[in-house]
């Protein structure tokens, strides 16, 4: 019988294929993330049956590379923070943007594995233009996938009595851990954009995971 790692690593695949419609693909990823959110899955375990969750905070290195990394790694904090997880962007490498997250190990996993997936349809949404009306779409798409997942928590929330306050104490969790290992960090995060390319990217992002929304997180578990 096919465990549940076999089958996010399906509903991955079928949302990062070429030939997914889009609608289809979103669908996919929604389901994945809840499947990775309700059963704790982290890398070590991704093919097996996962252990008792583990609450504690961990501290993890993304490197993000490639044109428009920089709005592509804002995009990947966008979607941490939806995930109860906090960070700050390193010094940059060479043509490469680094951020460090800090939250669950599960809540780290699937916010970079709904990152992956995002971040290849948001490669192939990218309308053709110079590189300045491109930057803009990217923000924008990153403000439309913040709307979405926002839409996605805040119903989650509504309907599973006690779960603002689970992912309100993951989250400070996490940046207590952040602000104990760095005391004098100042946070930056890049504004928003203005104009057609813009209001563009920000539409295609506000469809990403639309049908079969949902955002289960597992916490029943912990509060029930």
């Amino acid at each position: 019988m096919t465990n549940r790692g076999d089958t996010i690593r399906a509903l991955l695949a079928r949302a990062n294929h070429i030939t997914t419609p889009q609608p289809e693909a979103e669908t996919a990823l929604a389901l994945a993330s809840k499947l990775m959110q309700k059963y704790g899955f982290t890398e070590h375990d991704f093919d097996s049956e996962p252990s008792q969750q583990d609450n504690s905070v961990v501290v993890q290195e993304v490197r993000v590379f490639g044109k428009y990394r920089v709005q592509r790694q804002s995009l990947l904090y966008a979607i941490a923070l939806k995930h109860s997880c906090t960070g700050y962007r390193s010094e940059d490498e060479i043509d490469t943007c680094i951020l460090v997250l800090y939250g669950r190990e599960a809540d780290i996993f699937a916010a970079r594995t709904l990152f992956a997936a995002a971040d290849i349809l948001g490669t192939r949404l990218l309308p053709r233009g110079d590189r300045s009306w491109r930057i803009s779409w990217w923000k924008g798409f990153r403000v439309g996938v913040e709307d979405a997942l926002a839409t996605m928590r805040t119903e989650f929330i509504s309907e599973t009595a006690g779960a603002g306050l689970v992912l309100a104490d993951r989250m400070t969790r996490a940046n207590n851990e952040m602000r104990a290992q760095v005391p004098r960090l100042v946070t930056r995060y890049h504004s928003a954009g203005k104009g057609k390319a813009y209001s563009s990217g920000q539409r295609a992002g506000r469809g990403f995971g639309s049908p079969g929304r949902s955002f289960d997180t597992g916490i029943r578990g912990e509060i029930g």
